[in-house]
């Protein structure tokens, strides 16, 4: 917050200052009339923990005592424990326990609707506890209430798990029967059938065989795989070597380990690349050429020869097949042995298949009561574990039945504490305290919104953004009149203002100041009185000062110096007097008036007309300083009609008394206009 800032709230709240304390006060007054009013009140507390399930404890117990509808990431079911706390059957089995005698006969008269008002269930966050808060004027009977209300939470939990063991319980006493029935009749149908088709052990067979045909279609699964693998594989080969079966392959790979014909081989290459590179340079019949040519003819008929001796069928392969390189050969038996594990697998395969034909003929084979025989195994097997398990969940529910389980846990009980004493005198005076400031802050700052009155200076910045020349002292115009200006010159306190509201116009142009007119935005804020007051500073400078008083419709300035009305500024066309006659001496020296004049019937016109502007050119050489007083701006122009013979433009205003909408229509209108506002000044300031 600015200076300026602080400076103006303070303004408002020395302004506002009855209201403001009235406020505050009563905000104070209303809280404390709450604390004698309102009989105090004890809060006590209590904990429970929702266990999410017994451990230690039998399954079905577990299980009954499990917190229904828990899903990871859902609303915790914590919450229809917090419920059940407000529930009408824990209330009230709580009440009958706490006020025997009955509701409306406590100390003081309760209700079940004050009690669940009084009674606060909070579900401490990311935890399982739950905090229960009862209040009651007697401290004894808050804790009563709340560890009463535990206590019962406890035992309706105990007798809701202990009943569903009881329903279960009672169910498989009912039903367990009936299964042994079923299991007897299941076991002696299948030894009848047993018996009539004499089985004994091909239920094991048939299982066998089932087994050993599902491991040979596993194995099949598996060789098809390879095989598919082995073909692709023997495919790419091909492409790179240029083969097409094994034995091309095999003669390819033995020659191309022959030393003398590798020799040879690379021979032929060397002077394939020497005859290419003498044709491009010499003709064919060169001597050159002639000399390759011939020797390449006795190597090629060299490896010929050669390649005789290694392979008895030498026209299976052209020698462009003939690799000499390592990858190759090493690609050429990569090829003949993906070939050889080909037909490996391939005959795998029709073993494996022959196999499962003989497997198949032999469960075929196989009698169809086999089936029918382990259809009936099966529910024998069925029936016993059924009854098993109803018999186990038997035991448990007689355990459960007779164990305690709760999935509450009372992790604190609720103690008598004096100091848990609502509302808290302190806290309460605290917060009204506060409040009051505030709402002291904002009715201030209403009113002052509201209140459309002109009080500091730095509104007519804030508001009208234009310049605040100064505070003009409280004077009355009897100051100046010739038995009693001398108290007004010889204050410097009253003189000083004005004195330094010349200065400020006079620096704010190149040459000192000459003519000022000045103004109000409405009549009654003592623009005339600053006029004359100003004039008396300027001639107390020995400036040659004449004041004009331009106000023809209410002229006062005349009285303030115990002047006459006439001669003044509307006799300048009646007749032909000069400026000395028209101008009236003051008792101070270089201070002169030119009064109204006698009053014109429409006064309005006579500013505008050429006597009063020649009139004004002449006094300008008999002066240093002509200040115009001239009428309110909301009611006439005679303002905006003399800036042009002006070289200052200033209004007066008065505080508490000019409106703020009055001000600002007039400067805005001055500015639409284009007239230059020097600033505002304030009249009659302490």
């Amino acid at each position: 917050m600015t200076e300026t800032n602080f400076s103006s709230l303070l303004a408002v709240f020395k302004r506002r200052q009855w209201l403001a304390g009235t406020t505050f006060f009563s905000v104070v007054a209303g809280a404390v009339a709450y604390l004698v009013l309102v009989p105090p009140q004890y809060k006590v507390t209590t904990k429970l923990m929702i266990n999410e399930r017994q451990v230690g404890v039998a399954e079905l117990g577990q299980n009954l005592s499990e917190l229904s509808g828990y899903r990871p990431g859902e609303p915790s079911p914590i919450a229809t424990q917090a419920e059940l706390v407000r529930s009408k059957n824990v209330l009230d089995n709580t009440v009958k326990t706490i006020f025997p005698q009955g509701l409306k006969q406590a100390e003081p008269p309760l209700s079940m609707k004050v009690i669940k008002k009084n009674l606060q269930v909070k579900i401490v966050p990311e935890t399982n506890i739950l905090e229960i808060n009862f209040k009651h004027p007697d401290p004894e009977t808050s804790a009563k209430f709340v560890n009463e209300i535990t206590q019962t939470l406890v035992a309706e939990n105990v007798r809701t798990i202990r009943s569903q063991a009881t329903a279960i319980r009672e169910f498989l006493e009912q039903e367990i029967p009936k299964q042994q029935e079923v299991t007897q009749a299941a076991t002696l149908a299948e030894n009848k059938y047993r018996k009539r088709h004499g089985l004994v052990a091909e239920g094991e067979q048939t299982s066998n065989l089932v087994d050993s045909l599902g491991s040979l279609e596993n194995q099949e699964r598996t060789i098809i795989a390879q095989l598919q693998n082995n073909q692709r594989t023997t495919q790419e080969i091909q492409k790179l070597i240029g083969l097409q079966d094994k034995q091309k392959a095999y003669l390819a790979g033995q020659v191309s380990q022959d030393e003398t014909l590798r020799t040879l081989q690379n021979k032929l290459v060397e002077l394939e690349i020497s005859l290419a590179n003498a044709r491009s340079l010499l003709t064919e019949s060169h001597p050159t050429v002639l000399s390759l040519l011939e020797e390449q003819e006795k190597v090629v008929n060299l490896y010929q020869k050669e390649l005789n001796k290694v392979t008895s069928n030498p026209n299976a392969i052209s020698t462009n097949k003939i690799t000499t390189d390592e990858l190759s050969q090493n690609l050429t038996s990569q090829f003949i042995l993906n070939q050889i594990e080909g037909l490996a697998l391939q005959e795998q395969l029709r073993t494996l298949q022959i196999q499962q034909l003989q497997l198949k003929q032999r469960l075929d084979k196989i009698p169809n009561h086999q089936q029918n025989l382990s259809q009936l195994v099966r529910k024998r097997e069925e029936a016993v574990n059924t009854l098993k398990f109803l018999e186990g969940k038997l035991g448990e529910a007689k355990l459960t039945e007779a164990q305690l389980l709760s999935n509450i846990k009372i992790l604190e009980l609720a103690e008598v504490d004096p100091s848990q004493k609502t509302p808290s005198k302190k806290v309460i005076l605290l917060l009204a305290g506060f409040v009051g400031i505030i709402f002291a802050t904002g009715m201030s700052l209403l009113q002052e919104l509201l209140d459309d009155t002109l009080y500091e200076d730095f509104d007519v910045e804030r508001l009208l953004k234009v310049t605040f020349l100064g505070k003009m002292p409280i004077l009355k115009q009897i100051s100046l009149h010739p038995e009693s200006s001398h108290l007004f010159i010889e204050n410097y306190k009253d003189v000083e203002p004005y004195r330094r509201l010349l200065k400020s116009l006079d620096l704010t142009q190149s040459e000192p100041v000459k003519s000022i007119i000045i103004t109000s935005a409405i009549d009654g804020e003592g623009k005339s009185l600053v006029v004359s007051h100003l004039g008396v500073v300027s001639a107390m400078l020995s400036r040659r000062t004449l004041i004009i008083d331009t106000n023809l419709y209410n002229p006062q300035i005349h009285d303030y110096f115990g002047l006459n009305l006439s001669p003044g500024l509307s006799d300048i066309g009646d007749r032909d007097l000069s400026i000395s006659d028209l101008v009236q001496v003051t008792n101070i020296k270089n201070l002169s008036l030119l009064a109204c004049g006698k009053l014109q019937s429409n006064p309005y016109y006579f500013l505008e007309t050429e006597l009063f502007k020649s009139f004004l050119k002449e006094a300008q050489k008999h002066y240093d300083l002509i200040i115009f007083d001239t009428p309110s701006l909301s009611e006439y122009t005679d303002a905006i009609t003399l800036q042009e013979f002006s070289d200052s433009f200033i209004i007066v205003s008065r505080p508490k008394f000019t409106s703020k909408s009055s001000l600002q229509t007039v400067v805005n209108d001055l500015q639409k206009k284009n007239i230059s506002i020097n600033g505002i000044i304030f009249n009659g300031s302490k």
